[in-house]
């Protein structure tokens, strides 16, 4: 996935945890955000949810698998993008 101007726009990632107390449990989502060339609008670029419901005693093992495979996810389309100049400090 390339992401239109990524090595100077900035990207964001969020990670959403959203309660739904009439069925008491949880859903997850992840969404990838860019800002075009410093304007004022971010565009979603990419967007996950869990596909079922989340109870409350899976909710710490879920969050802590959702947040990590997020941040890896994350991590993998930035270095992808800065390959052709890659960080000296790595």
């Amino acid at each position: 996935m390339q992401l239109p101007g990524m090595s100077t726009d900035p990207v964001r990632l969020s990670v959403d945890l959203t309660w739904w107390p009439p069925a008491d449990d949880f859903s997850m989502s992840r969404r990838l955000w860019t800002r075009p060339h410093n304007g004022s609008n971010w565009v979603l670029e990419d967007m996950a949810t869990t596909a079922s419901p989340v109870r409350l005693v899976e909710l710490p093992n879920r969050w802590r698998d959702v947040t990590r495979l997020a941040l890896e996810y994350f991590c993998q389309l930035v270095e992808r993008d800065l390959e052709p100049f890659p960080d000296e400090h790595r």
